[in-house]
Order: C-alpha cells, then structure tokens, then sequence
C-alpha cells in the first residue's frame, strides 16, 4: 500500500501522520519536542522517531513512505538543514532522498492554512512568528527569534509577562492583580518567592512556563493586569503580520491570514488577536484554519512523491484528523 507521512514538530510536542492517497488517516503518533535549538539534534530525532513508531504501529504499515515531509520548528538556515538532514538518515523514513521534505513548522502552517494561495499564517504556541506568500510566490518569515530575545505575544512571553507583574506588585511598584491566586493555585505555590523558584529551576521547561499562559489568559475576563497582557500580545502578533505585509507584494487585494497554535486556539486569545490584526491590516481577512499543520505536511509529502491529494481527499483527512485530535 502506498502511503505518506507528515510530520509537525513544535517547542512542545511531535505529531506523525499517515495517510494514504484517498486521504485516509491511517495512524497518528506523538512525541515531545522536536526543536532541537531547545532539546539537541540527538533528543529532537528521537522525538520524531517515536512520534513515527506509533502512527506505523497503529496504521499498521510496511515498507518507506511514497513521500515524507518535516515541518520543524528551529529548522531554518542551512546548517540547521544539514544538521537535521544527517540525524534523520538512520530513520529510513522514505527510500529517495529526493522524496524526503525539510522545512520549518510554519511552511506546513501555511500548506494547511492556504494551500497552494497566497497569504499569511500566524502561529502563537510556546513561542511565536508569521510566515507569508505573496501572489508572486515570494515568502518571507517574521518573529520566532526564540523565547529568551523575541516570541512576543507566544506562550512563555504571556506566562513571563503574568508573573512578572505578580512580582511588581508583590514590590508595591504596581497595584494587586487577580493573576496573584490564579497563578499560585496552578503551580502550587503560596507566594512570589516560591513562584520565582519554580520559573527559574533548571528542570522548568519551556513548555511547562508556556503552559501559564492560558492561566493568563482565563484571568483576562476580570482582571485588568491580564486584560493588559493579552492586549500587548495580541498587538504584537499584529505587528508580525504588518510587517510581512511591508516586505511582500500583495498589492491593494485581501490577504488571508490563518492563526495556528494552541494559544490561538483558545477563544478569547483569538478574538483579541482578529480586533488587533483588523485595526493594523484593514485588508485582512482572518480565516479558520482549513487543515491542521500536521495535514499540511502531509499535503507536501504527497506533491514530493509527484501525487498530490485532490481537494476531496484533503477535506477528509482534513475531517479525519480534526475528529481525532478533538475527541483527546
């Protein structure tokens, strides 16, 4: 049986599929992080090795993939390229090299968002960053300098931005925030010093501090500090997107925007992002995402392998793994 592997790899999690050309899921794996400026080469291929092992498992599938294709996030310069490329040999994941694909997680965003049309995706996860394609097929990335110097509006930036406005007002330098008990009930902690502890301990991970920012976010319905926060990162997801605009050509026409990532995912976090991107690109038409990153990969495996899915078959596998991925 022929089938095609996708892979998305994020700060956070590895997800696999397999499909076949009908666009049948055939099997889903996950892993941990497959960033490997975050985990290493050695510990990010494990990741994508385990995510892999368990959709075969369940598809139930032999041989190489007709096509295969990485969206990886921290996969964007040459030697990253290279340095990934080499790891991934001893995975036997197709049997040409020419039918292995190796880009960064937002080029999958954007296969899953819009399809072979121009537009923008805007992912906002643990960390952040916006990739575009203009009508005349150039593209560009802005943001997702990593989470110690860039990220604004990402998970950990949300998360940091709410403790350090705990500590503040632990000082006195800044009034009292409901954000206080919100996030000291999530960590288990019953006070600032503790909470600092926890952030800065050396086995904290990224995805972990980025797992407060949905605490943040929740706390936004009755406290002003959140409100504030949310507001900011939402502002500047906006500005990733008009920058994009600046160095792409799309003329005087709408631009689809398609948001990605858990953050975006949540309710009140994207209605603040769609009231951001309309007040700093009016041209803007902010879209559901018509297929998960993961599809999107998928969708590249098959156009490597020379058979690119029809619209129907990406419809299913589209509904398959939506299905799936809300019935967790």
């Amino acid at each position: 049986m022929t089938w095609f592997l996708g892979i998305d790899g994020g700060g956070t999690h590895t997800r696999a599929l397999i499909a076949n050309a009908s666009g049948a899921l055939l099997g889903m794996g996950e892993s941990g992080s497959s960033n490997y400026h975050s985990v290493g080469v050695k510990l990010a291929v494990e990741a994508v090795a385990e995510a892999v092992v368990r959709a075969r498992a369940e598809a139930g599938v032999a041989g190489v993939a007709a096509g295969a294709f990485l969206g990886l996030a921290g996969v964007k310069s040459l030697p990253d390229h290279v340095a990934i490329r080499e790891a991934l040999t001893g995975l036997n994941l197709t049997a040409l090299p020419a039918t292995l694909g190796l880009d960064h997680d937002l080029r999958i965003a954007l296969a899953g968002g819009c399809g072979d049309l121009p537009g923008i995706v805007v992912v906002a996860g643990t960390g952040s960053a916006a990739y575009g394609r203009d009508p005349q097929g150039h593209t560009a990335q802005t943001g997702g300098w990593g989470w110690l110097l860039d990220d604004q509006g990402g998970g950990v930036w949300l998360a940091v931005q709410g403790l350090r406005r705990v500590f503040e007002a632990a000082d006195g330098r800044a009034s009292a925030t409901r954000l206080e008990p919100a996030l000291f009930a999530d960590l288990g902690v019953s006070t600032p010093r503790e909470a600092m502890q926890w952030a800065l301990r050396p086995d904290t991970s990224r995805s972990q501090l980025a797992a407060l920012a949905s605490v943040v976010v929740a706390a936004a319905a009755d406290d002003e500090a959140a409100r504030d926060i949310v507001r900011e990162g939402t502002r500047q997801l906006a500005r990733l997107v008009s920058a994009l605009l600046g160095r792409l050509d799309f003329a005087d026409g709408e631009v689809r925007v398609v948001p990605f990532g858990g953050l975006l995912g949540n309710a009140v976090y994207l209605a603040a992002f769609r009231e951001a991107v309309m007040q700093a690109a009016p041209q803007a038409t902010i879209l559901a995402a018509p297929s998960p990153a993961v599809v999107g990969a998928v969708i590249l495996a098959t156009q490597l392998a020379g058979t690119p899915l029809s619209p129907d078959a990406i419809a299913r596998l589209t509904a398959e793994v939506r299905r799936r991925l809300c019935g967790r």
